[in-house]
């Protein structure tokens, strides 16, 4: 079993979680065997999980590559370069901006490809919006996706694959990625440790996002490790018996 490494930016202020309620972030043992991951806090306002997945090969996928800050991206890249990975693509669970960042970043200087779904593409275009949401400053837009996943599509890292599970809802578009040998989920926004993405912004519907938690994520094994966009890690079979939002 490989330890899961936690890296986060110091900073004056504590960070703030305006999507879910603050847990206690705790280091835990991933058990992936092909595919291991490392998982990045960024960003000290929205508190974004990003995760490198790789395996023996060294190919490696980095999800949601959040970094918001020179400082940030070169954290990341030093991880990436001292452990002599290759990454093969930036895949997006959704098109919000604390989970696209570092796309561009990524993308520029390793000359991959960032992939989501089609209906997330719209979100990369109305960041002005978005940040407007949150009262921040910010202009422009994100880079769009050029590549486009759906739902049951396989992602091969090295020897290993993530299967997109399409799980709409917290915003429209929105996918898991689904490591079934490794038994692991990375979440996104869909679901978290005892609390569920918010659904009062655009394209999000509450019962959508229920609906695809019980139907898509509950039908996974209860011993799947979650691994959400906020927050600390959790299982399928605990938040099925202790999430508020949606028991199994």
């Amino acid at each position: 079993m490989t330890k899961l490494g936690i890296f986060f930016e110091t900073n004056d202020k504590a960070p703030v979680f305006p999507i879910i309620p603050f847990f206690p972030l705790f280091l835990h043992f991933n058990r992936m065997s092909m595919l291991d991951y490392t998982s990045f806090l960024f960003n000290p306002v929205f508190g974004e999980n990003t995760y490198v997945v790789y395996d023996e090969t060294k190919e490696c996928v980095i999800i949601d590559p959040g970094c918001s800050s020179p400082r940030e991206e070169e954290r990341l890249f030093s991880f990436i370069d001292s452990n002599r990975l290759k990454p093969v693509m930036v895949l997006n669970t959704h098109g919000h901006i604390d989970h696209i960042m570092g796309n561009a970043a990524v993308c520029n200087r390793y000359h991959v490809k960032a992939a989501a779904s089609a209906a997330a593409r719209p979100y990369f275009t109305d960041a002005e919006q978005q940040f407007r949401f949150f009262g921040l400053q910010g202009q422009g837009t994100f880079p769009l996706p050029e590549g486009v996943l759906h739902d049951g599509d396989i992602v091969k890292v090295g020897t290993g694959q993530l299967e997109v599970i399409a799980t709409p809802g917290h915003t429209e578009g929105c996918i898991s990625f689904y490591a079934e040998v490794e038994g692991a989920v990375f979440t996104g926004d869909a679901l978290f440790c005892r609390s569920i993405g918010r659904t009062d912004m655009r394209g999000g519907d509450y019962e959508r996002l229920c609906k695809s938690i019980r139907e898509r994520l509950y039908h996974l094994p209860d011993d799947t490790d979650v691994l959400p966009g906020h927050g600390q890690m959790t299982s399928i079979g605990e938040e099925k018996d202790f999430n508020p939002f949606v028991t199994g």
